[in-house]
């Protein structure tokens, strides 16, 4: 899902650089005035520009994304779309605001690191469910126990497992939505044990509701 959502926020992004490039190539070019400039602080720059289309004197806004300086009745080129000639651009200008771009690519970057999260989560619990698959469940009871503060964050809680049959497991849960400190009142809870070593997983009898609850874990060092 992210990763869909990741790519049509790239592809819309890329879109609208695409579609002010096709107007630029493509509208038709008319001499154009600047009636009045604007320039932070007042917020994003722009320019309104006056300029004939169709037989009749328009004055639409161009969003500035170069560093040209520009003053009230200096001429410029405008490039209007013919079947729209509100849509307009100039051939120094292309009508794209800066602030809206940047803050565009910054959603795309998040979604894509979101993706990128998602789908390590999802090699980790395929990974997880083959080593699952191998060794079974062993049932027992389990123990959450809070990791001390060291302050370089929260860190994730150990779990203290006890199969009904072998010896007791010290584990440490992984970073995850499914992460256990809200179990942290959990003690000696059945619990199932699956997996082994890096890919090691916890099965409570439930979680925030009555649905079972997977945690994953690691084998805990020291």
């Amino acid at each position: 899902m992210w990763c869909l959502v990741s790519a049509g926020g790239l592809i819309a992004v890329l879109g609208v650089l695409h579609s002010a490039d096709t107007l630029l190539a493509t509208g038709t070019r008319v001499p154009g005035t600047v009636v009045s400039v604007a320039t932070p602080p007042k917020g994003t720059r722009w320019i309104d520009v006056s300029y004939r289309a169709d037989g009749r004197t328009l004055t639409e806004r161009v969003d500035r994304s170069s560093t040209a300086a520009y003053t009230p009745g200096e001429r410029v080129t405008v490039v209007f779309d013919p079947a729209d000639p509100a849509r307009v651009r100039t051939t120094a200008e292309d009508g794209l605001s800066e602030n809206g771009l940047g803050f565009a690519w910054i959603g795309v970057g998040l979604v894509l690191l979101c993706s990128l999260v998602a789908a390590a989560g999802a090699v980790g619990w395929s990974r997880r469910s083959r080593a699952v698959r191998r060794t079974g469940w062993q049932e027992g009871t389990a123990t959450v126990v809070l990791a001390p503060f060291t302050g370089r964050g929260v860190n994730p809680p150990y779990l203290h497992v006890r199969p009904l049959s072998g010896e007791a497991v010290r584990l440490r849960a992984v970073p995850s939505t499914h992460g256990a400190r809200f179990l942290r009142t959990y003690t000696d809870r059945p619990a199932w044990l699956g997996g082994t070593g890096s890919a090691s997983v916890i099965l409570f009898r439930h979680g925030c509701g009555e649905a079972p609850y997977a945690v994953p874990a690691v084998v805990a060092r020291g």
